[in-house]
């Protein structure tokens, strides 16, 4: 178990929030972009964190999905990212995969992150040097032989065709020397399976801190490597992935 003030209260607030407005009202789906939606769900779960945050943490920065997506993690600065529904899309379509994910930089490094999964009833979370857990177990990657491994794929960013060719390139490469490719469209998902072993590593192709910070803090905490397609992930990096051992990273990289 970890002893944090801010990691139990983002905890007790994201259950409090998934209770309370976690029930999707169809009728609120709209479309934020070309191939995304957003729900009433999405809002009032990111509202109530956001409020629960401003009581507690007055001084603390905000950077959520969909009401202040413009914020920029800073030097000397506390900053909470919230991604109140991720997986939105499954959840639209009845798909139980999706959960609420929050993170706290101080500054420019990733201090605490927080990943409720609903429906499996799983809570994971992570406290840099401390180590990542699932339901107050300790989590550390599992490595497997390349032939017996399992990699999710992130999303198809729809919107940067440079992005989807390096995307179809790696998904090709790995389809002949590991076992299975997943995609499970929740980056929730991708990462807390790579930091309890049920995977052994994700490929995500964004830089969207809300969807991704959680999910790399706890995934280094459980051991696994984060790494961009030219080594160590950086901010500057188009891809994150969360991978269980070198071999597998390399065999990422030699298909590009």
């Amino acid at each position: 178990m970890i002893n944090d003030s801010k990691l139990t209260f983002i905890i007790n607030t994201i259950k409090e929030a998934y209770a309370i407005f976690g029930k999707l009202d169809k009728s609120s789906l709209t479309d934020k972009a070309m191939f995304d939606l957003v729900t009433s769900t999405d809002y009032n779960i990111e509202n109530y964190i956001i409020s629960k945050i401003k009581e507690q943490y007055p001084q603390d920065r905000i950077l959520s999905e969909e009401t202040n997506s413009q914020t920029i993690v800073e030097q000397g600065q506390s900053t909470w990212t919230i991604d109140p529904i991720d997986g939105t899309y499954n959840m639209a379509n009845g798909i139980k995969i999706y959960g609420i994910q929050c993170a706290v930089y101080i500054g420019s490094a990733l201090y605490l992150a927080a990943v409720y999964l609903p429906h499996f009833d799983e809570l994971y979370y992570a406290k840099s040097g401390e180590g990542a857990y699932l339901n107050g177990e300790r989590l550390i990657v599992k490595p497997s032989p390349l032939d017996h491994c399992v990699v999710s794929i992130g999303d198809f960013p729809h919107t940067r065709p440079k992005d989807i060719e390096q995307q179809l390139k790696i998904i090709t490469g790995l389809s002949t020397k590991i076992a299975r490719i997943r995609m499970f469209g929740a980056a929730c998902m991708d990462f807390a399976c790579v930091a309890s072993g049920k995977t052994s590593g994700t490929i995500i192709f964004t830089r969207n801190k809300w969807d991704i910070a959680p999910g790399i803090l706890l995934c280094k905490e459980a051991g696994a490597l984060i790494k961009g397609c030219n080594g160590d992930y950086t901010d500057e990096s188009n891809v994150v992935m969360a991978v269980a051992t070198e071999e597998l990273y390399q065999t990422a990289i030699d298909a590009l």
